[in-house]
């Protein structure tokens, strides 16, 4: 985004939180006060609710900016496992209740967040939905060099998740639905690309889930850790799975669909809005069974697969385009920078 575009209209300075902290960080807090003191901002936009955004509001606060936007993209009362208790009740409970209340215009990345329960206390301030967006390729990646470089073989079919390794992006549900899946003809390759507090034991499941899988060949699971390299990958790959039990607006998602592939993934969260229109297979979150019977089809024919891609791309370029994402979030700073100081 700084180096859009919307650079030749607005003075954008940068302000990030580089390392993650568990809570109040007295330190950044400080450096961020002095900094905004003297730029003296004419809107400061914090993207988050967790506490990268409660510092950043704080912050805003503090050195008395006159407008504050906050784009929600995810809370952590969707949480379903692990965690402290009391760390996240403080969260759920101060943290992202204050960073909303403290904030002079609020909004969301998906029509599904647009619609929680915890934003009615701010509808007066709602500015409405700045949908995520992502760079749509002009054409097709490495895909030969980069399926060269992992070993991949000319008839493997090849599907890619990439998600955080933790138990929340439903990789249990996919290790059973590998279970599941029937003998097809030639080899099929999982590739998993992220890394998290959950690695160890994801890679135990989705392995021995993958040796167990009926066949001519065992498929295939390569879990690549953090990559840099995500748009050669998805160039290599014929298919995107991502049966996560929570989402708002996925940017994975979308770049998957940007690269022209096929999709199968939960109804959750903004992914509904998203495949709604049949550009992507919904299935139900938490349920191996329909993963494997709706990942069946599309492991078994490469014509499907490509429909199925080439209308997940235009949707991807018609609704969720980077030019679509800094053209709405052109005209909400135009809003708020409309109303004085």
């Amino acid at each position: 985004m700084l180096a859009s575009r919307l650079g030749g209209e607005y003075d954008f300075v940068r302000m990030h939180q580089d390392h993650g902290n568990g809570g109040l960080d007295v330190s950044l807090l400080r450096e961020w006060v002095a900094m905004l003191r003297r730029v003296r901002p004419d809107l400061v936009h914090v993207r988050g609710l967790q506490n990268e955004g409660f510092l950043g509001v704080l912050a805003a606060r503090l050195a008395r900016c006159p407008r504050i936007l906050v784009t929600v993209h995810g809370t952590v009362r969707d949480l379903r496992q692990g965690g402290r208790p009391l760390r996240r009740g403080l969260l759920v409970h101060g943290a992202e209740p204050f960073t909303l209340r403290a904030a002079t215009h609020v909004a969301t990345v998906c029509e599904y967040a647009a619609g929680r329960d915890f934003l009615r206390g701010i509808r007066g301030r709602f500015m409405g939905v700045i949908p995520n967006g992502v760079m749509v390729p002009a054409g097709p990646g490495p895909r030969e060099q980069m399926r060269a470089e992992l070993g991949l073989r000319s008839d493997d079919t090849v599907m890619i998740t990439v998600a955080r390794l933790t138990w929340e992006k439903g990789y249990r549900v996919l290790a059973d639905a590998l279970g599941r899946l029937p003998a097809l003809p030639g080899r099929r390759v999982l590739l998993v690309a992220g890394d998290g507090p959950d690695s160890a034991a994801i890679a135990d499941a989705l392995c021995g889930a993958a040796a167990g899988t009926s066949g001519r060949e065992t498929l295939d699971v390569r879990l690549l850790g953090s990559r840099a390299d995500i748009p050669d990958l998805l160039a290599a790959s014929d298919l995107f799975v991502f049966p996560s039990l929570h989402e708002n607006l996925s940017n994975a998602l979308l770049e998957a669909m940007a690269h022209g592939l096929p999709v199968v993934a939960s109804a959750v969260g903004g992914n509904v809005e998203v495949l709604r229109d049949g550009d992507g297979v919904l299935v139900p979150s938490g349920d191996p069974r329909a993963l494997a019977e709706a990942l069946t089809p599309l492991l078994a024919s490469s014509s499907t697969r490509y429909e199925l891609g080439a209308r997940a791309r235009r949707r991807v370029s018609d609704r969720y385009s980077l030019d679509v994402m800094l053209d709405a979030l052109d005209a909400a700073y135009r809003r708020i920078l409309a109303v004085p100081r």
